[in-house]
């Protein structure tokens, strides 16, 4: 059981809630003149989504560079180590902690079961990964559908800050968020079970014990929301394209 990365877990946490409580709201006052216009229920989604990106960026560069210069994890996808996955996954819990507290402290304003249900079950997945040194290459995988938190903000940001529905910048978010969310968090479900399947029974997966019943349970989960998100998204990208086709046009 290694705690080591505890102490970087509770850093993120607290350097989220500084910032979504402190520096986040000012900076948004000096170069969004619009967010003070904003009701307290949107100041508050506009800080959380703020901190969402930044740790979406910072994630996503840790687990691209994973993915592209340590192929060792691939050789052994259960035990095989990563300080750089430990981090990532550090990084994440710190920031789901703080994001969790905050949607609590204003849950009338703002919760919602399903995101909290996702926070929940990431938290409980990353910290096995933190403790135990294992499934690093599941967890860097799973990281991967941080790549298309950015767009996702983006849109909400774009809508708040009254960009008109048919500009070129807010039809090309909506395409690329749509896009992204595909490749990032829908395409990449089967390669992720079929490494699961090729694991079961192994030796290594053995060697797992009840940490493998989080993999499998998390996940499931973790799958059918990104699932209804993605047809959410896509019917409204649907309905979006249907009611701007003139805009489309000249893209």
């Amino acid at each position: 059981m290694d705690t080591s990365y505890y102490p970087y877990a509770a850093l993120s946490c607290a350097s989220f809630l500084t910032f979504c409580k402190k520096v986040g709201p000012r900076l948004s006052v000096r170069y969004f003149p619009i967010y003070q216009t904003l009701s307290h229920a949107k100041q508050l989604e506009w800080n959380a989504r703020t901190n969402s990106s930044i740790n979406a960026i910072i994630v996503s560069a840790f687990c691209l560079y994973v993915l592209l210069y340590e192929d060792k994890l691939s050789n052994d996808p259960v035990w095989g180590d990563s300080v750089v996955v430990k981090y990532a996954c550090a990084i994440v819990v710190g920031y789901m902690i703080s994001d969790g507290l905050l949607t609590l402290a204003n849950y009338r304003e703002v919760g919602e079961v399903c995101y909290m249900l996702h926070h929940a079950l990431s938290i409980y997945a990353f910290y096995f990964v933190m403790t135990y040194g294992a499934l690093s290459w599941f967890a860097n995988y799973r990281l991967i559908a941080e790549l298309s938190t950015p767009f996702v903000n983006q849109r909400w940001f774009l809508d708040v800050m009254r960009y008109p529905r048919n500009s070129r910048l807010f039809l090309l978010n909506a395409v690329a968020m749509t896009m992204v969310f595909f490749l990032a968090r829908i395409v990449t479900i089967p390669p992720y079970w079929f490494m699961v399947y090729s694991i079961y029974g192994s030796p290594e997966c053995i060697r797992l014990g009840n940490l493998w019943y989080v993999l499998i349970s998390t996940c499931v989960v973790l799958d059918l929301i990104n699932i209804i998100w993605f047809v959410k998204l896509f019917q409204g990208l649907r309905r979006f394209l249907k009611s701007n086709t003139a805009a489309m046009a000249t893209l």
